[in-house]
């Protein structure tokens, strides 16, 4: 039987370490650290940390999130304009490019599909 996995209090975790930048940055590099409590069969899971800064995204994977604290402004290459704060979920598609722009140190949970 297949076990259940399980990450505890990820709004409080604190075994969160450095990781490569989920996209290239515009101006100085924002530190981003993750957790991840799941990789099986292209889907990883677990808890991803930002502090403020500019990125630029080109996504080749479809991503579910959920903001547990920050503020967090993403603007797609057609000036659409998503702000995201704590308690709001989103999906980025698969080839949604961009801007993401963390305005205060965004913490999010994640669920990625490869």
């Amino acid at each position: 039987m297949t076990a259940i996995t399980v990450q505890k209090s990820a709004k409080t975790l604190d075994d969160l370490k450095a990781c490569v930048s989920f996209g290239e940055p515009l101006g100085e590099l924002p530190a981003q650290r993750d957790s991840c409590f799941y990789n099986s069969d292209g889907v990883l899971m677990g808890t991803w940390e930002c502090e403020p800064g500019k990125l630029k995204l080109d996504l080749k994977i479809t991503e579910f999130c959920h903001i547990l604290t920050g503020h967090w402004i993403l603007t797609d290459n057609n000036n659409i304009v998503v702000e995201l704060k704590a308690g709001d979920s989103f999906c980025f598609p698969k080839g949604w490019q961009g801007i993401s722009e963390v305005v205060k140190t965004v913490r999010k949970v994640y669920t990625v599909i490869v």
